[in-house]
């Protein structure tokens, strides 16, 4: 996932990873000489070529650079995207799922870039990476939140709304999409992804005792377990970390590239509707403001619901699962800040424990 609403922590990291990569294997020019020797390998050799490299603020589960390659033919832009370099948010990333996800929901017609390359060989920049067309547009923030700042805050409220529209009929599209036959995250039910959190939460917080913020966690599996639908709906392909955040848009509010999809899965389409709902809420509630064409969270799921053709039912339960996914990676970055030398004390203040706290209450 490229920004999780994280009150800025996501920007400390990303700038301690700048730190890391900005010299050794994954530096900028030793990645363009190798990026060079690739297209020349792909392209030929008739002709001179530039390649640009720049590193954009890097998320936290991959590295993904904006290269040119000026030639005689002319200029092109594209997005390059690798695994994370070192210490990483997810025990296990694949690329091939990423690019095949990608590839099936274009095909269908939908807003998501068709990886033009996916490269398995290791030798040209030290790991597996997809290269795919840069889609030129309006990206939303995390750090100032979207909802205080920006070209979403300042447009007016039809172009709001439509920006919300536009996303839920999006997600409502993927998940009317096949399932993966190879799902991360514990799909496709929902014991295999309580399985899989579990695991995580355990390699998440490897370093550091468990306190009464990690407890919470825990308790809010035993919670889920204990609660968990007993029939909930049949699987669908899950964009894993649906946010407006992770989309491009133009300037009219419609999305012409939906990002990041290393979290795919397969699962009750409530999973993705309540992650998009809760981390959106959050943003809300770390700004102190909302937008005037924010319809609400009954009038958003009401929208979701006529896009996907049907009810959705359980949603406490699904946003249970929300704020327990979000803060165990939030419980992840701090770790990894941890080694950094960075304070993880910020990862108490988030509003996930809260959430649950809640939860288990109810």
């Amino acid at each position: 996932m490229e920004s999780l609403t994280l009150a800025g922590e996501s920007v400390i990291l990303a700038a301690v990873y700048c730190d890391r990569v900005s010299d050794g294997p994954r530096s900028r020019s030793t990645l363009a000489q190798g990026l060079t020797r690739w297209w020349t390998a792909q392209y030929g050799t008739d002709q001179q070529r530039t390649v640009t490299v720049q590193r954009p603020q890097p998320g936290l589960s991959s590295d993904t650079l904006l290269v040119t390659i000026d030639d005689t033919a002319g200029r092109n832009e594209h997005v390059v995207r690798l695994p994370p370099f070192g210490d990483a948010v997810f025990p296990d990333y694949s690329l091939q799922r990423q690019a095949d996800v990608q590839r099936t929901l274009a095909s269908r017609g939908l807003p998501v870039v068709a990886p033009t390359k996916f490269e398995p060989d290791c030798g040209w920049l030290g790991a597996p990476f997809v290269v795919m067309p840069r889609i030129h547009g309006v990206s939303l923030s995390t750090a100032p939140p979207y909802t205080a700042s920006g070209w979403l805050a300042e447009a007016d409220p039809n172009t709001q709304l439509r920006v919300f529209d536009n996303f839920l009929e999006l997600l409502a599209a993927v998940h009317r999409s096949p399932a993966l036959t190879s799902p991360a995250g514990g799909g496709p039910t929902l014991d295999g992804m309580l399985d899989y959190w579990t695991a995580y939460l355990d390699w998440a917080t490897a370093d550091s005792p468990v306190d009464d913020a990690g407890r919470i966690y825990r308790d809010a599996i035993c919670w889920l377990h204990d609660h968990r639908p007993t029939d909930p709906p049949r699987p669908s392909l899950l964009w894993g970390d649906p946010q407006l955040t992770n989309c491009v848009f133009d300037q009219r509010g419609y999305v012409v590239a939906a990002l990041d999809w290393e979290m795919a899965t397969t699962g009750p389409a409530e999973v993705d509707l309540a992650w998009f709902l809760t981390l959106h809420e959050q943003s809300t509630e770390t700004a102190g403001c909302t937008l005037a064409g924010d319809p609400g969270r009954v009038e958003l799921i009401a929208r979701y619901e006529k896009h996907l053709g049907r009810t959705v039912d359980d949603l406490h339960w699904y946003d249970g699962l929300a704020n327990l996914r979000s803060g165990a990676i939030v419980l992840r970055i701090g770790q990894l800040l941890a080694r950094r030398g960075v304070d993880p004390s910020w990862t108490r203040q988030v509003p996930q424990p809260r959430h649950l706290q809640r939860l288990l209450q109810s």
